[in-house]
C-alpha cells in the first residue's frame, strides 16, 4: 500500500509541474502578463486578472482570500450574465439600465472627486485640549453599554503541572507575581490578557468563559480574584479596577472614538465646502450645451 501510495505522489507531481510548465510556456509565447489573463468571461465579455483585483479592491474584498475569490467572481459572472439576459429579452428596459448605469457613474465620479480634494485639505491633526473640550462638554452623550475594567485573564488547558503555582501568582501581590504570570503565559496559555492602564469592556475579556450570568456582577464589583475549571480548561480572572454600567466612560477609553467624532465633522464641513468649488470647476472646463428648451 505504501509503494503503491508513493508511486501515485510521484505521478501527482509529474502533472502538476507539467501543468506548471505549460503555464509558463504559454506566457512566454503569448507575451501575456499575469494581468492580462481573462480570470472569467460570459460569451465574449471577458474579465481580465488586473480588471479583477482592482474591482475587487474597490468592492472590499480581499484578493489574498480564495473564498473571496469565489464569492466575486461567482458574482460577477451572475451579473453579467443577467446583464446579457436583458439585452437580449426586452431592449427597451436594457436602454434604461444601461442609461441609469451612466447618471450612477456621475454620481460616482462626483464622490471620488470631493474624497480626493477632503484628502487633500483635511487636517487630521487633533491636540489632547480638542480632545478633552469635547469630552467635558459631551458627557451626556456617552454611557456604557457594560462594565469596563482592568484586569488580569488567563487560560490554560487543565491539569498543566503550572496551575498550581499559577493560583498564587495571578493575585499580584508584587512585581515578581507579574513576571512568573507573563512566564507561564507564554509557555501554556491559551489566551492571555493583562494592561492595568487600559480599560477593556468585561464582556470582550471573557466572551470564551463558560461565565453564569447571576456571578458578573459579583466578580466585578467586589473586585474578585478567582479561578474556576470546564471540562479542558481552568481560567484565572482578576479585576483590578472596573467602570459601573450607565457611567460615563473614562476619558482615555473614549480617546480614539472622540477623535473619529471630531475628523467626522471636519470632513463634513469640507465636503459642503467644496461641492460647489468642484461643481464650478468640472463645468468651466467642459463643453458643456443643453438643447433642450424648457
Amino acid at each position: 500500500m505504501s509503494y503503491i501510495h508513493s508511486v501515485n505522489n510521484k505521478i501527482i507531481r509529474i502533472k502538476q509541474a507539467a501543468i506548471l510548465v505549460s503555464l509558463f510556456l504559454f506566457f512566454v509565447i503569448s507575451g501575456c502578463s499575469d494581468q492580462d489573463v481573462v480570470v472569467a468571461s460570459v460569451n465574449d465579455h471577458e474579465l481580465t486578472m488586473e480588471q479583477a483585483e482592482r474591482l475587487m479592491d474597490a468592492l472590499g474584498y480581499d484578493i489574498n482570500k480564495k473564498e473571496d475569490w469565489k464569492t466575486f467572481l461567482e458574482s460577477w459572472t451572475t451579473n453579467e450574465a443577467y446583464r446579457q439576459e436583458l439585452m437580449e429579452a426586452d431592449e427597451k428596459r436594457s436602454e434604461i439600465v444601461s442609461l441609469k448605469g451612466k447618471n450612477f457613474e456621475g454620481e460616482l465620479s462626483r464622490f471620488y472627486l470631493e474624497e480626493r480634494e477632503i484628502s487633500k485639505k483635511l487636517d487630521t491633526t487633533i491636540t489632547e485640549k480638542e480632545l478633552k473640550d469635547h469630552y467635558a462638554k459631551n458627557k451626556d452623550q456617552f454611557s456604557l453599554q457594560d462594565y469596563l475594567v482592568k484586569a488580569l485573564y488567563i487560560k490554560i488547558p487543565k491539569g498543566i503541572e503550572v496551575e498550581s503555582k499559577l493560583k498564587e501568582s495571578y493575585l499580584l501581590k508584587n512585581d515578581k507575581d507579574l513576571t512568573r504570570v507573563n512566564s507561564y503565559a507564554k509557555l501554556y496559555a491559551e489566551d492571555f490578557y493583562f494592561d492595568d492602564a487600559q480599560w477593556i469592556y468585561f464582556n470582550d475579556l471573557v466572551k470564551d468563559i463558560p461565565l453564569k450570568e447571576y456571578n458578573r456582577d459579583n466578580l466585578i464589583l467586589n473586585r474578585t480574584k478567582t479561578y474556576f475549571s470546564d471540562q479542558e480548561f481552568t481560567y484565572f480572572v482578576n479585576i483590578l479596577d472596573y467602570r459601573v454600567k450607565d457611567e460615563v466612560p473614562p476619558f482615555d477609553f473614549l480617546k480614539g472614538q472622540i477623535r473619529e467624532i471630531i475628523l467626522a465633522r471636519r470632513i463634513s464641513v469640507l465636503r459642503e465646502q467644496i461641492e460647489n468649488e468642484i461643481k464650478q470647476r468640472v463645468n468651466k472646463k467642459h463643453d458643456i450645451q443643453i438643447h433642450y428648451n424648457y
